[in-house]
């Protein structure tokens, strides 16, 4: 049986929290990019980040490119990157969020381990960013930081095994550790929608793809079902 276990990076250092025990390589079976998302003029977090603790953030890019960047819906739409692929802006947000000290990764065994410059990921940053800007969320929820779910990634031979559901049960918990009052994610895909669901987060704005187009009314992202709209979920913590 193949063996798996959360590594959570916080304050203390790596925690390792086995869904089945006895489980260590250096190999990211699924990942979950956390970012702590501040109001401006904030002050910067005290909780120390991946790399720091030693996690290979190579690994995690590794993985990335063999899984998320392919995948994910928006990605997959404008064809952004193929299989494998390096991408250099979505590697540097991707290195930059986990410097944000912050982060999440399940780890298998018996494996080896913003202007943009590209205009399709311009197109992705664009709705995400411009979506969240709109919802104001830290004056709705008067609140001056917030945990945000950036990515999560699990690699195709580790799916339909729950483990998405996990790195992000884990990562709510983290965020009540740290005392943040909101934890988000802009859910892209019908998946992480529905998991966000389960977790009992709260749909903030929901953007249809086929609503969402270009100047000559021609949708940007032609996204296959089950995938229909991004979904701002958000869940308020005690």
């Amino acid at each position: 049986m193949k063996k798996f276990m959360i590594t959570i990076n916080d304050a203390n250092g790596m925690v390792a929290i086995n869904i089945e025990p006895d489980a260590r390589s250096n190999y990211a079976a699924s990942i979950c990019i956390l970012r702590t998302s501040r109001r401006a003029g904030g002050c910067p977090g005290v909780i120390s980040s991946l790399r720091a603790a030693g996690f290979d953030s190579l690994a995690v890019i590794l993985h990335l490119r063999d899984n998320f960047f392919a995948d994910e819906p928006l990605n997959k739409a404008v064809s952004l990157c193929k299989r494998g692929e390096p991408h250099a802006e979505l590697e540097q947000l991707c290195l930059a969020t986990m410097d944000d000290r912050l982060s999440i990764a399940a780890i298998q065994d018996d494996q080896n381990v913003q202007k943009c410059e590209d205009p399709n990921y311009h197109k992705i940053f664009n709705i995400l960013y411009t979506v969240s800007r709109d919802l104001d969320i830290f004056n709705t929820f008067k609140v001056e930081t917030l945990m945000e779910c950036r990515i999560v990634s699990v690699d195709a031979a580790a799916r339909g095994r729950g483990m998405a559901k996990e790195l992000i049960k884990r990562s709510i918990e983290l965020a009540l550790e740290h005392e943040f009052r909101l934890f988000k994610v802009d859910a892209t895909g019908h998946y992480s929608q529905r998991i966000c669901r389960s977790l009992g987060m709260a749909e903030l704005k929901k953007v249809s793809y086929e609503d969402y187009t270009d100047e000559l009314g021609e949708p940007i992202f032609r996204i296959p079902a089950p995938h229909h709209a991004l979904c701002i979920m958000v869940k308020e913590l005690p």
